[in-house]
């Protein structure tokens, strides 16, 4: 009976752990890129969180993972992560056919959410626009790669 309860509470740390960087993720997002759906497909938001990994506030780091995966290298995290977002109706629900989620918050409850984390509004948008870069960075380089292709056959 111990067993199940460590392994209950384990996996209740694990839960809540996913909702809070959601709540972070969605809340640096708006503030950072306000208006901007947040990209969710083909491994793009996979990609740039691995890039942007080391300027996560600390009480995120290493909670994110990575590894290779049939399209590149993937967050082992991420879907549960945008699942927690959608049923905290932060996001727009995530869905295969959808290449990118709808923020639903607003300044004003992106600036609670990280009130209540502890973490700074100015340390967020930063993440956010250092996010948003790393995701432009990401599709400039699948294009360059996919003119590299076509110029060689």
């Amino acid at each position: 009976m111990q067993v199940y309860a460590g392994c209950w509470r384990k996996g209740d740390r694990k839960m809540r752990q996913d909702y809070e960087f959601a709540e972070f993720l969605v809340a640096a997002w708006r503030l950072a890129n306000p208006g901007e759906r947040l990209p969710t497909s083909h491994g793009l938001l996979d990609q740039a969180l691995e890039r942007v990994s080391g300027d996560l506030p600390d009480r995120f780091r290493g909670y994110l993972t990575f590894f290779d995966g049939r399209t590149g290298r993937l967050c082992r995290e991420l879907p549960a992560v945008l699942r927690s977002a959608q049923e905290s109706f932060l996001t727009s629900e995530p869905n295969p056919t959808y290449l990118t989620a709808e923020v639903k918050i607003d300044s004003f409850l992106a600036h609670d959410l990280l009130d209540e984390l502890g973490i700074t509004p100015d340390s967020a948008d930063a993440f956010g626009k250092t996010l948003r870069q790393a995701i432009v960075g990401e599709i400039s380089s699948r294009a360059k790669s996919a003119r590299e292709v076509a110029n060689a056959t």
